[in-house]
């Protein structure tokens, strides 16, 4: 972990070691949060993501570099993935996909073009890789046999007619 100008290593947090952030680094990130609703990034620290990554375990961080002079940022799939899973799935057809176009706020997007401040975009989104969700899509869980498919009927013996 490195410390930024106006951090210490003293604390640490398993979100913080996992995700190369610093627990105590007050200086101000923008953060989208995928699959959040939220329209736009928001203006946290990386304390704060820290505290929440480690109430939230089931969530991961990845990091976009946002180029100076943009007022969107086009968060592709593979954007979504580890170093490990970029090296492992960049050959699949939706890894370029796009999955999100976000717009930066006012402040953040003026404080990158004139101080050149937020230069990533941390991106939280769910713990899922390619793998995992072939193994949760709606298609494997519709095993459907057609005997399963229409109600039983009792069926009338011919004692009963």
């Amino acid at each position: 972990m490195t410390a930024t100008w106006n951090s210490t290593k003293t604390g640490s947090s398993s979100s913080s070691e996992k995700y190369n952030l610093d627990p105590n680094d007050k200086s101000g990130i923008l953060v989208y949060k995928y699959r959040a609703g939220l329209p736009e990034p928001e203006i946290t620290t990386q304390a704060k993501l820290c505290e929440e990554l480690d109430k939230a375990p089931q969530c991961r961080v990845s990091r976009k570099s946002i180029p100076r002079g943009d007022s969107r940022v086009d968060i592709r799939m593979e954007d979504l993935w580890t170093e490990e899973e970029r090296a492992l799935y960049c050959d699949k057809p939706t890894a370029k996909n796009s999955v999100a176009s976000v717009g930066l706020p006012r402040i953040a997007y003026y404080k990158r073009l004139l101080l050149n401040s937020y230069p990533e975009l941390y991106i939280v989104s769910p713990a899922s890789s390619p793998n995992s969700s072939a193994n949760t899509s709606p298609e494997s869980s519709q095993h459907v046999s057609p005997q399963s498919t229409f109600p039983k009927e009792p069926r009338e013996s011919p004692a009963d007619q």
